[in-house]
This record gives structure tokens, C-alpha cells and sequence, in this order.
């Protein structure tokens, strides 16, 4: 680990001293960085059987990143981050997160004020996330989110202090050069945010974006809304809905649909506490005989938005998966290994988050369900789930954390498995920012 860190400072440090010293004022230079560990138990995520030990792991997960931000003036930025992650030192069949592995996490371009004009140019190696990352966050991963790039051009319209307009291009995934082997996973589209309503005092976005995946001969649009708002009462409440339509794959169309929504009421009190309640629905495929896909895609909304223990077990890992036995195609839109595909899933939640001086928690229940389910499961019932977390700020810099959770696969589980049982999983995690 201390060989990983100095060789990625090495390279941060060689960079800068590389760019000569008149082009820049060094105090305009910001240099940054994380350190996270984790301790982590996981058991059952997988094949809801204790007797097997594939997914029953007990291990370290490190991460560790330095970056630089440099301000040359008249609107130019850029930014350079290296990253380093290890589930437990020489592990061998760690994919991309192998313990001396150092990649270019982020590498952009930042021109402001472009010729004058109310517009922002961003190009090269970057981060995207809009809302609450329903549909896009995470591009590559690097495997279990050690990274979310994408490889980007993103152009910022500016058309008022409050309505912004990003134009992007973006590749998740460039596996060959070659245009004899076509793989690649591209988005684009259009994003538009309108801070605040000028009727609710809402924030509204408005989207229309593509994704097109060569491997598998998809080609994929989606027009989506959001709202939010937190109101002076206490009440606060975000909706997002998306509709997707083109090509599933060759022989397949694709048309489905997208819901989340969340709210909440904040109790002014010392403690202060949030309850809130929430609902998902991300379509399922109405018959998977017929040349239409219903199934939801879930473009770049893959991180574990409804928690990290669901994510695991919804991993495409291109192999056979208990959650195939209850839905053979769940990931049949997904030519990405470690992807979390989401689709034909309903959750109902209710749960309550709170906060005093340095420390915080969350616990969330929540109830999930199949959208659709095959003629030979009665079943709609996926199980109950359980999330408890806790944080404490031990300095602004500083932070101590656990999560625990608790998946019950029950209802159609119970179908096709003799008494299923439980996933869990337990982390603690340690998290310094500079």
C-alpha cells in the first residue's frame, strides 16, 4: 500500500514539475487526495446458500487517490487524479482492482467562459452525475465502483443563472480501435436543468439521451423528467420518470419505463430527523417471446443507489445467478461485467435518517417486488430488505463509518429453492479527505 501511494504521488509530482514553471502561478495549484479502508463481510449475495462459499468473503477493500487543480487563468483548468484499489493484497482474480494496479481516474480540460460567451467546455477523463443518479452516474467502474468516469466531451450552455443546458458525448466503454470489431458503449444527449420553477420554486430537469452498445446491436433512447424541492415546512420530495424506446438488440425493440420517487418530512428538533418513504419501479418484460423488450436498461444508473448489498447481488457477472432462476434475462441488456442491472424490480420504503453534532444514521425497510415473473412462478414477492447505517466526523477531514444489511429472498425464492437464506453484508470503513 505505501509502495502504491508514492508511486502515485511520484507521477502527480512529475506532471507538474514537467510543466514549466513560468506558465504557472503555484498558488493557484490545489493538490487533494482520499484514503478509504474498509473492512468487509459478505455472505449469501449470490446464490442465497449458506453451504456454498463463492460469495462469502471476508476482506480489506483499500482505495487511494491523489489529485492536482490547476488555475492558469482566463478561464483554464485542468485536473489530474490517480486512483489505486485492492481487495486484499495479491489477490489474483481481482480484475481491475489488483493491488498494483495505478490508473488516470479523472484527466480533464476545463475552459470557462469559452470565446467570451455564457458557455463552459469540459473534455477528457470525468465524472457526470445528474440528480440523484437514477439513470446517469457510473460509467467505468473499474469494477465495484473503485472509479464512475467516462471518457467525455460535455459542453455547458449557461442560458440564465438558473437554466443550464449540458450537451455530452461520452464513451463508457472503448474496447477496440478497430472499426472491424465494433464493441463500444457510447452515450449522448441532451440535459436540461432548470434550478428553480418560477410557479413551485422547484428545480426541473429535462433529458433526452442515447446509449448504443455495439456488442450487443443496442441502441437505446430515453426521455426522462425530474423534479425536486425542500420546503420551507419541512417537506421535501424528488420525482423522476423516464420512458425508453429503440433498439433492445438486433431482433429486439425496446420499450419500457423508469420510476423513482422519495419523500420526506425533517422534524425541527436538536435530533434532527428525517422519515421518508420511497417507491421504485424499473419495468419488466411483458413476454419474452415476442420481438419487444420491456425489460428497464439501466444506462448508467448501475451504483448502489438502493443500497450496496442489493447492488452485489444484482451484478452481471455474465455467469449463472440464483435471481436467473426467478428471471432468466435480468441482465439481458447488459454486455458489462459488474454491472448492476436493475430491471424488473419494484421497491416500497419507509426509514428514517438522523443527525446530532458529529454523528449521523439512516436504517431504511424496505419491501422489493418483481414487476413480471415467468408463468411457472406464482410469486411476485422478491423479499424484504434491510439497511442500517451510521457516520461518525471525527474532524471536517475525518470520518468513521459502518453499514449493515439484510436481504431475505422470500415469496418467489421460496418456489425455487428449499428454505432460502439470507444475504448479509458488514462493513466498517475509515475515510480521510485532503
Amino acid at each position: 500500500m505505501k509502495k502504491t501511494t508514492g508511486r502515485i504521488l511520484a507521477i502527480v509530482i512529475a506532471v507538474f514539475i514537467a510543466i514549466p514553471a513560468y506558465a504557472i502561478d503555484v498558488s493557484k495549484i490545489d493538490f487533494g487526495g482520499q484514503v478509504r479502508v474498509r473492512g468487509y463481510q459478505l455472505d449469501n449475495m449470490w446464490d442465497f446458500n449458506s453451504e456454498t462459499d463463492g460469495d462469502d468473503w471476508s476482506t480489506f477493500r483499500i482505495k487511494s487517490s491523489l489529485n492536482a487543480k490547476v488555475d492558469l487563468g482566463d478561464g483554464v483548468i485542468g485536473f489530474v487524479q490517480f486512483t489505486n484499489q485492492t481487495y486484499g493484497e495479491g489477490i489474483s482474480d481481482a480484475g481491475d482492482n489488483t493491488s498494483n494496479k495505478v490508473f488516470a481516474d479523472n484527466a480533464y480540460i476545463q475552459v470557462n467562459q469559452f470565446l467570451d460567451l455564457p458557455v463552459t467546455l469540459k473534455f477528457g477523463r470525468q465524472n457526470l452525475m445528474y440528480g440523484s443518479g437514477f439513470v446517469l452516474f457510473d460509467g467505468q467502474s473499474q469494477m465495484a465502483s473503485t472509479s464512475v468516469y467516462f471518457d467525455a466531451v460535455k459542453l455547458t450552455f449557461n442560458l440564465t443563472d438558473k437554466i443550464l443546458l449540458d450537451a455530452i458525448y461520452a464513451k463508457d466503454q472503448e474496447n477496440s480501435r478497430s472499426d472491424a470489431q465494433e464493441d463500444d458503449i457510447t452515450l449522448s444527449g441532451l440535459y436540461l436543468t432548470v434550478k428553480e420553477c418560477p410557479v413551485l420554486k422547484a428545480q426541473n430537469e429535462l433529458y433526452i439521451l442515447r446509449r448504443q452498445d455495439d456488442t450487443l446491436e443496442k441502441d437505446i433512447a430515453m426521455l426522462g423528467f425530474r423534479t425536486s424541492n425542500r420546503l420551507p415546512v419541512g417537506l421535501d420530495y424528488s420525482f423522476e420518470m423516464a420512458y425508453q424506446m429503440g433498439d433492445a438488440s438486433k431482433d429486439l425493440d425496446q420499450e419500457a419505463f423508469g420510476v423513482k420517487f422519495e419523500g420526506g418530512f425533517t422534524l425541527d428538533m436538536p435530533l434532527k430527523t428525517r422519515l421518508f418513504a420511497g417507491y421504485v419501479i424499473n419495468s419488466g418484460d411483458d413476454d419474452p417471446n415476442d420481438d419487444e423488450s420491456n425489460r428497464w436498461d439501466v444506462f448508467y444508473g448501475g451504483w448502489p443507489q438502493y443500497g450496496d448489498l442489493l447492488a452485489w447481488h444484482m451484478l452481471n457477472l455474465g455467469g449463472a445467478n440464483v435471481h436467473q432462476q426467478v428471471d432468466a434475462n435480468y441482465n439481458e441488456l447488459s454486455s458489462v461485467i459488474a454491472e448492476a442491472a436493475y430491471s424488473n424490480l419494484q421497491m416500497i420504503s419507509i426509514g428514517a435518517s438522523s443527525s446530532y453534532k458529529n454523528f449521523s444514521g439512516k436504517a431504511t425497510l424496505a419491501k422489493l417486488y418483481f414487476h413480471k415473473v415467468a408463468d411457472t412462478i406464482d410469486d411476485k414477492e422478491f423479499g424484504n430488505y434491510f439497511q442500517l447505517s451510521a457516520k461518525y466526523s471525527y474532524t471536517k477531514a475525518l470520518s468513521f463509518s459502518m453499514y449493515a444489511a439484510l436481504l431475505q429472498p422470500t415469496g418467489a425464492f421460496e418456489e425455487i429453492m428449499d428454505d432460502p437464506d439470507d444475504a448479509i453484508e458488514f462493513f466498517w470503513e475509515t475515510n480521510i479527505r485532503f
